[in-house]
């Protein structure tokens, strides 16, 4: 090969154990329907209010009518019986195995190696120097290819440690049978319609990222991305001078 040329060659890295795999899967699966079921929910009620009481003709922080779609007009697009059913089972489906994914990871220390953050990710410099770096839609290279940045580890642990706990304890705190076991659960969120409200917020934040997530991924190669999430392999392109 004469001198000078250049040559693509491929190096492949293992990025994802199983467990991460198979999790990463079952939670799509999940999330998906209870979106969807959420949705069918919130259509029968299509008001949100803060405090113990709330009812149609109540004071209501939000009110779908006040969009353009009146209260009849949701229920008839909505479906409660077929949302909560399925937003029940969803929801301990998405409970078990997000469970078995954080205990699993602590175990092995995949969070420690791949999630936890240094002290010089934590600084000022790094953290904006990432934040362009997103917003400009940069795809990263050498050392730092199919490595987290800080932003994305913030964003994650954030997910993981802090929404997802948060959604589960204010989704128990609108089950009856439950809080007439643990009845301090409603006085923590102030009321159950504070806590219904705020499970609807805290799943618009979780919508929002995982819209960020697919844009990135998109942006780094979807093909790749996704074929790595299916065989832990991350196939990793390199142009090296001969």
């Amino acid at each position: 090969m004469n001198k000078g040329t250049k040559t693509e060659v491929t190096e492949q890295l293992h990025r994802y154990n199983r467990n991460v795999r198979i999790c990463h899967w079952i939670n799509v699966v999940a999330f998906c329907y209870l979106v969807v079921s959420g949705v069918h929910i919130f259509l029968d009620f299509p008001e949100l209010y803060w405090g113990k009481v709330g009812f149609r003709g109540y004071d209501a922080v939000f009110r779908l009518s006040d969009w353009g779609i009146s209260w009849d007009e949701a229920g008839a697009m909505g479906n409660r019986r077929w949302g909560r059913n399925y937003h029940f089972l969803f929801a301990w489906i998405s409970v078990i195995n997000g469970t078995i994914y954080v205990g699993w990871n602590l175990w092995n220390k995949y969070f420690h190696k791949n999630l936890f953050l240094g002290r010089n990710e934590l600084s000022w410099q790094s953290l904006k120097t990432d934040f362009v770096d997103h917003v400009r839609l940069r795809v990263s290279k050498g050392a730092s290819v199919g490595r987290y940045s800080g932003l994305q580890k913030i964003s994650y642990l954030i997910v993981i440690f802090i929404l997802s706990p948060f959604m589960i304890l204010s989704g128990l705190a609108q089950m009856p049978a439950f809080t007439a076991i643990s009845p301090e659960l409603i006085d923590l969120f102030g009321g159950r319609q504070t806590a219904r409200t705020l499970h609807v917020i805290c799943m618009l934040w979780m919508i929002l990222f995982l819209v960020v997530h697919v844009v990135e991924v998109f942006v780094a190669g979807a093909v790749n991305e996704i074929r790595s999430m299916i065989t832990g392999k991350y196939v990793v392109p390199k142009e090296n001078a001969e």
